[in-house]
């Protein structure tokens, strides 16, 4: 990273030249990215958004508001998923500095929603509640995926595992769901054919939602194939290296 002085707007001084993560090229020369054009950029996004608060007003973000709500007190995982973060790492890393504060916020955190929750809940399980408990996990297991519905809920799509947004897809059942997706193609041509109009709405839900799930199998597929690197070839290095060393030689 370049060298660039920033102006501190609260100490009204120039620092010292630093490699600044956030810079900019104005001209013949870096200069540091100032905090209120990032304001501005954050603001105009959010402008274009149409995104408004609970009082219909425009939100407004600062640089540091994930940092400020990591110290406010919700733990880590919360924030994650405010702020859209695929993994709770990500979020973290705007708290590396004070990792004992997290840890503590947390804790606080924990401690007062279990006053807020009745002491009951805390007992320890039955034989049958935990074997119940293990069950459910085994009950999600469906010839698509796994069903990601929360323990003690029953199927409110009857078992329509297609259609259903919580069904995570298995990527090597691809050649299943991609029979199951040419079966409901040929229904569909039945149905439009002998007039079965309410059949037909159905068949078209069906698929759509196959395709779906289709192109998030394969999407998870891409994502876990095994690229073949290859062994690094040194002979070029090497050569040049001793070409190098030969012309040291000659010129000693």
């Amino acid at each position: 990273m370049p060298l660039v002085s920033a102006y501190d707007s609260s100490e009204r001084l120039w620092s010292a030249p630093m490699p600044f993560l956030f810079q900019r090229r104005c001209g013949p020369e870096d200069r540091a990215i100032p905090r209120n054009y990032i304001y501005t950029c954050l603001n105009d996004a959010l402008a274009a958004s149409g995104l408004t608060g609970p009082g219909n007003e425009q939100l407004r973000y600062t640089p540091h508001d994930v940092t400020d709500a990591l110290r406010s007190g919700p733990p880590p995982h919360i924030a994650a998923r405010i702020c859209g973060h695929r993994t709770v790492d990500t979020t973290l890393g705007y708290a590396a500095i004070y990792p004992e504060d997290v840890i503590n916020h947390h804790r606080s955190f924990i401690a007062r929603r279990r006053a807020l929750r009745p002491g009951e809940e805390y007992r320890e399980p039955t034989a049958q509640e935990w074997q119940d408990f293990l069950a459910h996990f085994e009950l999600r297991k469906v010839a698509l995926g796994v069903c990601a519905r929360d323990f003690g809920t029953p199927c409110v799509h009857e078992h329509a595992c297609i259609r259903c947004p919580v069904l995570r897809p298995d990527p090597e059942q691809m050649p299943r769901l991609e029979e199951i997706h040419a079966n409901l193609l040929d229904r569909l041509q039945e149905a439009k054919e002998s007039g079965w109009l309410g059949e037909v709405a159905a068949i078209e839900a069906s698929l759509a939602a196959a395709e779906q799930k289709l192109a998030a199998m394969r999407d998870l597929a891409a994502r876990h194939t095994t690229v073949h690197l290859g062994m690094p070839d040194l002979r070029g290095v090497v050569a040049r290296i001793d070409s190098e060393q030969r012309n040291e030689d000659a010129k000693g």
